[in-house]
């Protein structure tokens, strides 16, 4: 329970703040749902070579995410520090969707390579450009060790929603008799979406004036803050842990569906399921937050995973409802984490600012986003190859290599590595009450009574 009164945060503040979510993850989750799979079995690029391509923009995250965390601490303008870079970001971002599912039709070989390549680095950069100001920001709006969860709750609700709308998309893009005459239009009308709401976002949102100026000075000394703070590096190392497994899943449900369950068409439904799931738990996760403390239900939240994961290595030809059974009880899990997650982190910032005096939400957020990505690519990058090695053959039946391959990265191994992530974050212990000790140690400092 709460130990202090805590600031509320008006809902349409927090409305305002999550809409341009909206449009962004309905882009983001089909190019991690269905990018791999467009380009391989539509686009015809070899599995290795689209799995390269997305690891190497994982690479370029290493540079762009740190620099997109410092520069937008360190932002000192009339509009704030995160918003200049919504507007900098809303117009790349949607040109890069476009191109990402709008390749020109005359293109083959190297020249499509090189066009998705380029596409795939534009709409990495721009996604970070807008994504880490914008989840520092969320971290900024409240102080509250409770409605800071609320904020972050009502914010992954609207990303549900964006969720939902490409796995309902992504059942027509799969059954389309024309697929890249369906992704043009979709992308023309995503790429629009995505750039207003984020310049809508730009232009009503407002800052906190006094977090403006107290940015880490250095970049180094930014991260290394970020890596020496023990709290930071469990998030850290858990966080990598269940989106690796996390990442594996997504990338590899259409290839599921179609060659092990052999429900092809099916991967936009096990998609709704799951995230409809996790839209309707979010309410209940920010209530349980409340009264039995996050780090509790996350643990919890991150054993349930281990357990379904391990049970869907069972699933064979036929088996659509027990698949959409565990994708359900998957999502309704998954919701934990994605709500308490970015929640803790806010928490882990407010013990730094205790430490060193800074506000580095933009340096924080970026080591997790970049951490989020990286895993995200080395699944898919792992994928790639285990296609490539097994003898993946697209829009055919698959050898039995293949299909155990795909069983495997898909269930035992994403088990395995939320087992691992229950054992680090059994040691996370920055709890309520050490974060109003940390608070007040940290407003004692700014007022010059370290």
């Amino acid at each position: 329970m709460s130990t202090a009164p805590e600031e509320r945060v008006p809902t349409s503040s927090i409305l305002i703040y999550s809409s341009p979510v909206l449009g962004v993850f309905m882009a983001t989750m089909l190019v991690n749902f269905y990018l791999l799979k467009f380009s391989t079995d539509v686009l015809l690029i070899a599995p290795a070579t689209i799995g390269f391509l997305l690891l190497l923009a994982r690479v370029w995250d290493a540079v762009t995410d740190p620099a997109a965390g410092w520069l937008s601490d360190r932002t000192n303008t009339r509009l704030g520090r995160r918003r200049p870079w919504f507007l900098g970001s809303a117009l790349p971002l949607g040109g890069a969707i476009v191109m990402l599912w709008s390749p020109p039709a005359d293109l083959d070989g190297t020249a499509l390579t090189v066009w998705i390549g380029a596409a795939i680095l534009l709409f990495f950069t721009a996604y970070t450009a807008f994504r880490v100001p914008h989840i520092a920001m969320g971290a900024e709006l409240s102080r509250g060790y409770h409605d800071r969860t609320r904020v972050f709750g009502v914010m992954q609700m609207v990303e549900s929603v964006g969720m939902l709308a490409a796995a309902g998309v992504l059942v027509f893009l799969e059954q389309a008799e024309d697929p890249r005459g369906f992704a043009r239009v979709l992308s023309l009308g995503m790429g629009g979406f995505a750039t207003v709401l984020i310049l809508l976002a730009a232009w009503r949102l407002r800052e906190r004036t006094e977090f403006l100026g107290r940015g880490g000075a250095s970049p180094w000394r930014s991260f290394r803050d970020v890596l020496a703070n023990p709290h930071s590096r469990i998030l850290i190392g858990v966080f990598f842990l269940e989106q690796l497994g996390f990442g594996a899943l997504v990338a590899l449900i259409p290839y599921l569906s179609d060659y092990v369950l052999e429900t092809p068409g099916s991967t936009g439904i096990y998609l709704f399921g799951a995230i409809g799931a996790a839209l309707l738990s979010i309410p209940a996760w920010i209530y349980l937050s409340r009264r039995i403390g996050k780090i509790r239900i996350w643990r919890f939240s991150i054993v349930a995973k281990a357990v379904l994961f391990a049970m869907a290595f069972f699933l064979g030809a036929g088996d659509f409802l027990p698949m959409l059974i565990i994708a359900t009880l998957f999502g309704v899990m998954n919701g934990c984490g994605s709500v308490v997650g970015p929640s803790l982190k806010a928490d882990v910032v407010d013990w730094d600012e205790a430490e060193t005096g800074e506000r580095k939400e933009g340096s924080y957020f970026a080591a997790w986003n970049f951490v989020q990505k990286s895993a995200a690519g080395v699944a898919v990058w792992a994928i790639g190859v285990m296609l490539t090695v097994t003898g993946f053959v697209p829009n055919a039946p698959q050898s039995g290599e293949t299909l155990l391959g795909i069983r495997s990265l898909a269930s035992a191994i994403p088990s395995l590595l939320h087992v691992l992530a229950l054992i680090l974050m059994l040691r996370f212990s920055l709890d309520e009450a050490a974060h109003v000790e940390a608070r007040r140690r940290a407003d004692q400092r700014l007022a010059g009574n370290p």
